[in-house]
């Protein structure tokens, strides 16, 4: 979880309630190696978007190689 907080940049415990909201909707499951969880998708319509956003998101690069509008601050501009 607390490589997930990382990458999120949420706190652990943001974190942990997230990811126990997720499994009770059975989003994702886990499973357990001693101290150490691993948590992955366990429903095929959230892989199925995900896939599609993915996807989506490498034929908008392909169109608009520049990225986001407005520089790389991040910032998106009109």
């Amino acid at each position: 979880m607390c490589d997930l907080a990382a990458v999120s940049g949420l706190s652990e415990s943001s974190t942990s309630h997230a990811l126990r909201l997720l499994r009770a909707h059975r989003v994702v499951s886990v499973r357990r190696r001693g101290r150490v969880a691993y948590y992955r998708l366990d429903d095929a319509h959230v892989r199925m978007l995900l896939d599609l956003a993915f996807a989506h998101t490498e034929h908008t690069d392909a169109i608009h190689p520049e990225g986001r509008c407005g520089g790389d601050d991040g910032q998106l501009r009109s």
